[in-house]
């Protein structure tokens, strides 16, 4: 064989074993300490961690999240494909409609003081509408969807709620979406500002 053909097998074979790194086609980007942003081909996200990150120990993870279509069409998300991952690797779902109605007057207070306004200057590009259709909703709220279908003329926003049995820990998580054909993985550190 040549040198070439053999260089190229070789970096083949290095590119096939780095595929927990971002796909080449994704985008992340640090906006401000506690707000990421994700572009993909299938789906385009804001995730605000603030909250998270001021109630380490509590047993309630909540992300304030806005989610549009990516470059492509039409996305379906399913809420049993969005979950977290800790910093020690265990993975907690999303709550259910249930479980969160049921935790609701728990968790009351604690929600007053998340921010769920659109962040200004911060949006998607082109212009949006928003839609009505969200995977939690409160006792007064409407119904709560188990999908929502994002395209890229449209977001949709809300809370995402967590039971993190034990405490949310500081360091390293990830905001895991499976989607039909790919898997977004939205980094976050909790705890980075008290280091």
């Amino acid at each position: 064989m040549s040198r070439t053909l053999i260089a190229v097998l070789i970096l083949a074979a290095c590119a096939g074993c780095s595929s927990a790194a971002v796909a080449p086609e994704e985008e992340l980007a640090q906006e401000s300490r506690t707000l990421v942003r994700y572009t993909g081909s299938e789906l385009q996200a804001l995730v605000s961690f603030r909250w998270a990150d001021a109630h380490l120990g509590d047993e309630w993870l909540a992300l304030v999240v806005w989610l549009s279509g990516g470059r492509t069409a039409t996305t379906a998300i399913e809420r049993d494909a969005v979950q977290v991952r800790g910093p020690d690797g265990t993975r907690y779902p999303l709550l259910s409609q249930q479980a969160f109605r049921e935790a609701y007057p728990e968790i009351l207070a604690s929600l007053r003081s998340v921010d769920l306004s659109y962040p200004p200057g911060r949006g998607f590009a082109g212009e949006r509408r928003s839609c009505g259709r969200w995977f939690l909703a409160g006792p007064w709220e409407g119904f709560a969807y188990d999908t929502i279908d994002v395209s890229p003329f449209q977001f949709c926003s809300g809370l995402l709620m967590f039971l993190v049995p034990g405490g949310v820990q500081p360091g390293p998580w990830v905001l895991e979406i499976d989607l039909a054909e790919s898997k977004v993985r939205i980094p976050f550190v909790l705890g980075e500002g008290d280091r």
